[in-house]
């Protein structure tokens, strides 16, 4: 999920009296798959090293940075993965990716478009059961492109008043499909479809249940099938189990409730959340892994460069703060002139990105186990961390 509304959780922190348990997962630390080629003179990673250390010295938790460029592999780990226990980051950790999970959800529906079972610019009353798509205003007019680049005026249910209520005063009993989809039925367009942009996890709700429709097969099943499998992506979890929890070795999680500085541990709750994350979130893996899926995206080894260049193609709000949009992918401009492109995500508890610099053929990926989705210190100093790596991975020599 994205950074949700400001008035909405200020109005949230108010009523809600629900805190964090404080009861936390202590499991051990997996390792990756076979060994990381690390490059162990890389040149960027003092750099990165010193960039990480001084956030988490202003009070970031913990940090896992990974990098690949032609120099090859560097990974840099810096503060704690669980505080209450002094337990470092560790190579190898295994994290929620929030919603980078929908670079996965629009590749997926471009590798149906090339075998002609879906077509973007049909109205998704072709493809989804009337009982949902006439919950909709103005659904005849809605495409798939428009979900894909957000451009449908489908409002985000995941900032509606109930599902805050819900989040707040209910953590750990998560809506399922049907109730997600109340959410979003009772959310009034924003605009006319086509005619501007507002990022909204209503669109990959529903594209997830497109993709299902069209090919027989769950979303999960595709995500291994289409992604995973064919590239060899042995850590990436999608559906994540509560085995998987206790195993895989995530970090603790944390947020600020008050806008005092002071962190809780969220982490039964993020990961609560990020269970029932559809189409818009979900995902569990290495970084490394989201790295090779990207590089094979790029490299059109997933889809092809005609497909391709259609993600590419981006869009922009009238008024919009967030980046500019294609079809599952964010475009970036750290550094004026300097164009990159990739997704962020966020949780209550964590906040993730991948970037591909193509002018300097490197991919970073930022892993964070500090929130930003509640206005508050913590939201500006995770996102200085990742703006600032982002930032030295664009214009570094």
């Amino acid at each position: 999920m994205k950074i949700l509304s400001i008035h909405f959780f200020l109005f949230i922190v108010l009523v809600s009296t629900w805190s964090c348990d404080k009861d936390i997962y202590s499991t051990a630390v997996a390792t990756v798959s076979g060994n990381l080629p690390v490059n162990p003179q890389h040149p960027l990673t003092d750099s990165i090293r010193a960039i990480a250390q001084r956030h988490i010295d202003r009070g970031v938790p913990g940090v896992q940075v990974m990098v690949k460029s032609p120099e090859g592999w560097t990974v840099v780990n810096a503060g704690y993965a669980k505080i209450e226990e002094n337990k470092p980051m560790q190579d190898g950790m295994v994290a929620w990716v929030y919603s980078i999970s929908k670079v996965y959800t629009a590749t997926l529906v471009m590798k149906l478009k090339e075998r002609g079972l879906i077509q973007l610019d049909s109205s998704i009353r072709h493809y989804l059961p009337r009982n949902i798509s006439d919950r909709f205003a103005q659904s005849q007019n809605i495409t798939l492109r428009m979900l894909l680049n957000h451009s449908s005026g489908l409002d985000n249910f995941t900032a509606s008043p109930g599902y805050f209520l819900a989040q707040f005063n209910h953590p750990f009993k998560q809506p399922d499909m049907l109730e997600q989809l109340e959410y979003a039925f009772d959310a009034k367009s924003i605009f006319a479809p086509g005619t501007d942009f507002f990022y909204s996890n209503t669109n990959y709700l529903l594209l997830k249940l497109i993709l299902e429709k069209v090919s027989g097969k769950t979303w999960g099943e595709l995500l291994h099938t289409e992604i995973l499998q064919p590239l060899g992506l042995k850590d990436t979890y999608y559906p994540v189990t509560e085995s998987q929890v206790q195993t895989l070795g995530f970090p603790n999680y944390y947020f600020e409730r008050f806008n005092n500085g002071e962190l809780e541990n969220c982490t039964k709750w993020n990961h609560a959340i990020s269970h029932t994350l559809m189409g818009y979130g979900g995902i569990a893996a290495n970084g490394a892994d989201i790295i090779r899926f990207m590089e094979a995206l790029m490299n059109g080894k997933v889809v092809s460069q005609s497909s391709l260049n259609e993600m590419r193609q981006w869009i922009q709000g009238k008024q919009s703060t967030e980046p500019d949009y294609g079809l599952g992918l964010e475009y970036f401009e750290y550094i004026k002139g300097i164009p990159s492109y990739g997704h962020e995500g966020d949780n209550i508890g964590g906040t993730t990105e991948v970037l591909y610099v193509p002018s300097k053929q490197t991919y970073i990926f930022i892993s964070i186990n500090a929130g930003r989705q509640l206005f508050g210190q913590y939201l500006f100093r995770t996102t200085d961390l990742k703006i600032a790596l982002c930032k030295y991975i664009s214009v570094q020599e």
